[in-house]
């Protein structure tokens, strides 16, 4: 995991990257199921919870004529998942392939995107990994946007959760470029 954090530390401070990207805040809900359980039973059981991603976008840019583009995001994330029985907190670092598309005098822009996230979660830092599929919309010609992806977790856990978790959450949000 120290690597990852490294190399996205290196990335997202260099000169040329900074100078051509935006710092993106994403704030959202959670909602799914999450595996609990011990060594002899595991159920999904409901969980729900708050996101916050900051990610580093080149601006989608408005033109009067049709225009569609792909690009690579790198995100940090930081997330608390509330179950009936326990909270836990995750951070972490991911990246979104997104295609772009911007319908030029209409005003009208989204992007689909498919992401991977790889996570610390809990207090016994347990690794995890996340890959999502999402869309988000943008709020006339503003930079606000709402958005909403689905996604599978990952965790791997010690010998009490039988080794690993699994869950799967959906999310809405809200996001605006600074």
């Amino acid at each position: 995991m120290r690597p990852g954090i490294a190399l996205a530390i290196v990335v997202l401070s260099s000169g040329s990257a900074a100078a051509e990207r935006t710092m993106t805040v994403v704030l959202g809900g959670l909602i799914g199921g999450v595996e609990q359980g011990d060594v002899e039973t595991t159920a999904m059981e409901p969980a729900g919870g708050a996101r916050l991603v900051l990610s580093f976008e080149h601006p989608q840019p408005t033109r009067p004529e049709t225009h569609h583009d792909v690009t690579l995001v790198p995100e940090l994330i930081g997330a608390a998942v509330l179950g009936a029985d326990r909270g836990e907190a995750m951070v972490g670092v991911g990246a979104r392939g997104e295609v772009r598309i911007s319908l030029g005098d209409h005003g009208w822009r989204t992007a689909f995107y498919a992401a991977g996230r790889a996570l610390v979660v809990g207090s016994d830092t347990d690794p995890a990994g996340e890959v999502a599929l999402g869309e988000y919309i943008y709020i006339g010609k503003s930079r606000l946007r709402f958005g909403g992806e689905g996604s599978l977790l990952l965790r791997k856990t010690d010998a009490l959760m039988n080794g690993s978790q699994r869950g799967i959450l959906v999310s809405a949000y809200l996001g605006w470029s600074m």
